[in-house]
Formats: structure tokens, C-alpha cells, sequence
């Protein structure tokens, strides 16, 4: 088994490598699905958000993410609550899904592998890239957020020249689809020429 994360800023497209990845074979762990579960059906997550947002934040099924992220996104402060809460219960299922694949690729798409530190459950990190114009289009026409919230989010979030020191491989996204999917087929490529000391003395580098 070969683990591999991907992650990059928000609207750079790391979930379309995932998806090429997927598409060629390898098992995709997808962090924001996770996360999904866990706010519609961990009760002890519910009675922890509740008891720091509120109940307004509960719906029919779980937590509302909607009602939940208009309270957490504009105020660091209470990210950094909601994070404390579901990180742990995100990390123990990111572990025990990654155990229970024996071989293969495995893809762990995540937002935030490197600033939580789970990039160490990676054999090798790829980081997308893409033109920040493109990148606020995107991401605006994917949540729906006007400009000026998605430079927001981005401001907030790891600098993509602090990210790239952690990159194994980095996949630039800001052409077409199928130059974004070469780019993946070239790289899966090169995975088995990559021995395990040589990620491994890459990684403590940066550590």
C-alpha cells in the first residue's frame, strides 16, 4: 500500500486530483465526507457543539453545517473551538481507515494535512496549485460566496509558499482538465521509483 495526500488552498481543486486519482484506481479517504458523518451522527460531537454554539445550530439530521459555519467562519476564535472538537474524531478515522486498506494507492484528501500534522500519515504529499483568479472563481461558484469572503477564507488559511515546502509532487490545476490529469498520470508514474528511505529522509527534513 501506497498512501499519498492531497490537499492545497480553498478552490485550488484538490478534490479533482482526488477524483483523477480515484478514477485510476486508487481508494480515496475524503476528510470533508468524514466530517459530514460525524456532524450528522456522533452524539458526543453534538453535545460538545451544542453546548459551545448552541442548540439553533442542530437540524433534523446532525448539525446543520449551514447554520454552523455562519458562526464559525467570520470569527477565528470559534473555528479554532470547532476544530478542537472534531479534529480528534477526524484524525482516529482518517487512522482506521487508512489500516483497513492492505494495498493499492491510498488518497487521503484533506484541506488542512499539513497544518494538523497528518501529512505524517502519508507516504508522499501532493499539493495543488492554481492561478488565484481562477481559484476565487471556482471556489465562489462552488459554495456560492461572493469575492470578497472567498479572499477571506483564503487570507485565513496557510500561505500555498509555506505549502509547497512540503510537496513530494505539486499538480497545477489552472488549465484545462485534461492537462490537470496528465500532469496526475505522469506523477503515479513515478511513485514506484520513489523509494521509502528517500520519502523518509524527505519528511524528516521538514519536521
Amino acid at each position: 500500500m501506497f498512501v499519498l495526500g492531497v490537499t492545497g488552498s480553498f478552490g485550488a481543486g484538490k478534490s479533482t486530483v482526488a477524483a483523477m486519482l480515484a478514477r485510476l484506481g486508487a481508494v480515496i479517504i475524503d476528510a470533508d465526507a468524514i466530517v459530514h458523518e460525524l456532524l450528522l451522527a456522533n452524539r458526543k460531537i453534538h453535545r460538545d457543539l451544542c453546548a459551545l454554539f448552541g442548540s439553533q445550530i442542530m437540524g433534523e439530521s446532525g448539525v446543520d453545517r449551514a447554520r454552523l459555519g455562519k458562526i464559525v467562519f467570520d470569527d477565528k476564535l470559534a473555528l479554532q473551538k470547532l476544530e478542537r472538537v472534531i479534529h480528534p474524531a477526524l484524525e482516529r478515522e482518517l487512522r482506521c481507515r487508512v489500516r483497513k486498506i492492505n494495498s493499492g494507492v491510498v488518497v487521503l484528501d484533506a484541506a488542512l494535512l499539513i497544518e494538523t500534522g497528518w501529512f505524517r500519515l502519508a507516504d508522499a504529499l501532493i499539493v495543488v496549485r492554481t492561478r488565484l483568479d481562477e481559484q476565487v472563481t471556482r471556489a465562489g461558484r462552488r459554495t456560492g460566496l461572493a469575492r470578497q469572503d472567498v479572499l477571506k477564507r483564503l487570507r485565513r488559511q496557510m500561505p500555498l509558499r509555506e505549502k509547497l515546502k512540503y510537496a513530494d509532487f505539486v499538480i497545477d490545476n489552472s488549465g484545462s482538465r485534461s492537462e490537470t490529469y496528465r500532469q496526475v498520470k505522469e506523477m503515479l508514474k513515478r511513485i514506484p521509483h520513489k523509494g521509502q528511505k528517500e520519502l523518509e529522509d524527505e519528511r524528516a527534513k521538514r519536521t
